[in-house]
Parts: structure tokens; C-alpha cells; sequence
């Protein structure tokens, strides 16, 4: 079977030098302090008093402030706190804001929750605040949903000024801010979340997948209050699985209360530092969009090229990427373009590799136009 190199998943790299002895220590430390019967004997909730307290702590980092520990629930990812989100929030026949091209779990959880997802225009610094407010006259929508920092698959990021302009526009039409932060914690420098800016109607969102590992499956969302938390949250309010396996809650405790998590996220900051400098310099004959700390390239295509043909082309050589297809909302044209994940290579010899192969790709598939 020939070998594949995967480049279409937006991982964050290994760093087993850092990552293996700050896990095992926090996995020792929740089990010296607990029984293993304390510890998976019951759910937690919403997190246990810990829990919430690191959660509040961890998510402080972006917030500026750390919340209110009644504001913080612990959640099994991202993509479980959408499936309470989404029906508590939009719900059946409504509409839900969302960048013109979005994060494909969207799209999924539109059909099964019976909303409409509706695109927004977007620029370099992802959403505009014009053509949200355009939307809110026309469509009424009850929420918006967007990701700030480093959006997928863009890699756009909003000034200050854009992030103040968009809460502006929330205020005036009363519009609920869904904030998927989970890039954020890799670039250095950024402006504070949307969340920061309007408290009282923002959902603010910090997962782990994508700076510490990606199987390790804690979100923590904070809500406007804690009534709130508890209203969209607290278990029989549509589903229960959105609730953290114990485990994984308290290591995620314990790595956050002796610093393991800001080490570990250190050292993927560094690592993603050296990649970015082996795959920019060899992708400067494409018209490529990334930034400091993104875990992925985005390669625009001309619309006459088949971004989908070049990503079999790609294939055929011993690499899988992605294309621009997933993001398009129903109805709506894809863009022409690639995307290509480099936090998943095994080792800096594999990045090369592929990004050689995308590169030697993109240039042979242009020649035969």
C-alpha cells in the first residue's frame, strides 16, 4: 500500500518531550489524590468545583479576567457544547449567523436541529460588520456564530476595531455572539475575544484539541451568567452527552492547576514556530494565507482550476489535503482552494516532504492548464 502522508487535518504537532511527563504526572496526581472509583464513579456535571475554577482560569488567558466560576462549564469538545448551543439558542426554523465559509459540523447540526445557517460576507479580517448588519434586517437572526482569531479555513484574523464593530452591530439587533476560540491560544499578541468586549450575550468557547492534543476532548464554555449556564446546560435540558468523561475533567484540572497546560501549549508554539519556517519559504510560488500560530495553510486557486482535481493530483503523489468544499454553505459556490494541515506530520523531514510534493503538485498541475 503506498504511503500517505495526511495533511488535511488541523491537528497541533506532537511534543512528547513535554507533553508525555506533564500528562503522566497530572494523570499520577488525580490518582494519588482520588480513587479510580471516585474519580469515574459519577458524572460531573457541569464540573466540579475545580473544575470550574481551572476552567474559569484557563479561559482567563483570553478573557482578560478570569469569569465567574458559575459562568464556566466543562464540556466533551467543542462539538458537544454546539449540540446544546445551537438548539437552546437558534432552534428549529431560526436562523444562525455564520461566516460564509464555515466549520462543517455546522451544516451537520443545521439538518439535525432544523435551523438555517446564513452566510456572511466576509474579508482579510473574516466577518464584515456591514454586510452582518445587512443580514440582521433581512433575516432576523437569533445568534451568530464565527471564530475571531485564526478562522477556518481562512486563517483571517480581526483587528480590535473589527472586533469592537461587530459587537456594536450584535448590541443593536440583539444578536447572541457564539465565539469559537479555540485557535487562539498559539499567535502571540492578539486582540481580546469579542467575548471580552459584550459579556452579557456572548458564549465564549477555549478547547483543548487544538494547542495540547487533539484527542484530548475538553471545552470550556462560558456563559453571560451562571443562571444562563445552567439553563442551556444543566443535564435533561435536551441531552446529557455533552458531559466531559471524569477523567479526562481532572486531568485537565490537575494540568492547568501545576502549569502543565501553559507548558505544553509553550512547546506547541515553538514547534509550530519551526514549521512554519520550513513551509513558507516553500510555497512562495502559490498564493497561500496563513499566520503565525495557524495550524494550517490556505492555498487560493483561480476559479478556472479545479481545486478538487489538484487535490487528487496531490494524492496520487503521496499526500491528502483538503479542498475549500466542506466549508460552502447549501446552495453557495465553493472557493478554489486548498488546505493543508501542517501540525500532523510526524517529524519536520515529513513536513518537508509533503509540502514538496503540494508544491511540485500546484506547479505541474498549473503547467498542464
Amino acid at each position: 500500500m503506498t504511503k500517505i502522508i495526511e495533511m488535511s487535518r488541523t491537528h497541533p504537532p506532537l511534543v512528547p518531550a513535554i507533553f508525555d511527563p506533564e500528562y503522566r504526572a497530572a494523570m499520577n496526581g488525580v490518582l494519588s489524590r482520588f480513587s479510580p472509583s471516585e474519580v469515574v464513579g459519577a458524572h460531573r456535571w457541569m464540573g466540579t468545583d475545580a473544575d470550574r475554577q481551572a476552567g474559569a482560569a484557563f479561559t482567563g488567558r483570553r478573557l482578560g479576567s478570569t469569569p465567574d466560576a458559575g459562568r464556566v462549564i466543562v464540556t466533551n469538545g467543542t462539538q458537544s457544547a454546539f449540540n446544546m448551543l445551537f438548539g437552546g439558542l437558534v432552534g428549529q426554523g431560526n436562523v444562525l449567523a455564520v461566516e460564509r465559509l464555515t466549520y462543517p459540523p455546522i451544516l451537520v447540526l443545521a439538518k439535525r436541529f432544523g435551523f438555517i445557517p446564513k452566510g456572511v460576507e466576509m474579508d482579510g479580517e473574516g466577518i464584515i460588520p456591514e454586510a452582518l448588519e445587512e443580514l440582521c434586517r433581512s433575516d432576523g437572526p437569533k445568534a451568530l456564530y464565527l471564530l475571531s482569531t485564526l478562522q477556518n479555513p481562512t486563517t483571517a484574523t480581526m483587528s480590535l476595531a473589527r472586533r469592537q464593530a461587530i459587537v456594536d452591530v450584535a448590541r443593536r439587533y440583539d444578536l447572541q455572539i457564539i465565539e469559537d476560540d479555540i485557535y487562539s491560544l498559539l499567535p502571540d499578541d492578539l486582540p481580546p475575544p469579542l467575548s471580552a468586549l459584550a459579556p452579557e450575550r456572548s458564549w465564549y468557547m477555549l478547547g483543548v484539541a487544538k494547542t495540547i492534543a487533539a484527542g484530548m476532548k475538553i471545552a470550556y464554555v462560558v456563559a453571560p451568567n451562571a443562571a444562563l449556564a445552567e439553563a442551556q446546560f444543566w443535564p435533561g435540558v435536551r441531552a446529557t452527552f455533552w458531559m466531559a468523561a471524569p477523567i479526562s475533567a481532572a486531568v485537565s484540572t490537575q494540568l492547568i492547576e501545576t502549569g502543565g497546560t501553559a507548558r505544553i501549549i509553550d512547546a506547541v508554539r515553538q514547534e509550530m514556530v519551526a514549521r512554519h519556517r520550513i513551509v513558507r519559504p516553500m510555497l512562495e510560488r502559490t498564493d497561500f494565507e496563513t499566520k503565525d500560530g495557524a495550524l494550517h495553510v490556505w492555498i487560493r486557486l483561480p476559479e478556472t482550476v479545479s481545486a478538487a482535481d489538484l487535490a487528487v493530483h496531490i494524492r496520487e503523489r503521496g499526500v491528502n489535503i483538503g479542498t475549500g468544499d466542506p466549508y460552502a454553505l447549501p446552495g453557495e459556490k465553493a472557493p478554489q482552494a486548498i488546505r493543508i494541515g501542517i501540525g500532523h506530520a510526524k517529524s519536520h523531514a515529513e513536513l518537508e516532504e509533503a509540502t514538496r510534493v503540494i508544491a511540485d503538485s500546484h506547479d505541474e498541475f498549473f503547467r498542464q492548464q
